[in-house]
């Protein structure tokens, strides 16, 4: 799906939100409930927005220490790393994201 927006993004953009929409998507199934969605936006700032949801219930994203022997954590380091902008709403629970194209 994120890969048909490869004409507007561009491949190095479309490579970076294919991995952040995978992390997030990955984390709403694992520590949210109800039915995951997706949106994307892109406005006249050629600035694409992602919105991951779900009902909630999985408790407060955060930026956790990484490290150690722990197999994962590293889902919105990635996001924070590589997106322009990102954020959390609270009316379920939504993740996005912004990238630059």
């Amino acid at each position: 799906m994120v890969r048909g927006l490869q004409p507007l993004l561009g491949a190095e953009r479309t490579e970076d939100a294919t991995l952040l929409v995978s992390e997030l998507v990955t984390n709403a199934v694992k520590y949210g409930s109800g039915p995951v969605e997706l949106h994307v936006e892109a406005d006249e700032d050629r600035r694409g927005r992602f919105t991951i949801s779900d009902a909630g219930g999985g408790g407060e994203p955060a930026l956790r220490e990484t490290g150690g022997s722990t197999s994962g954590g590293y889902g919105l380091h990635l996001v924070d790393r590589i997106a322009d902008e990102w954020g959390i709403r609270h009316a379920s629970m939504h993740v996005w994201f912004e990238l630059s194209y």
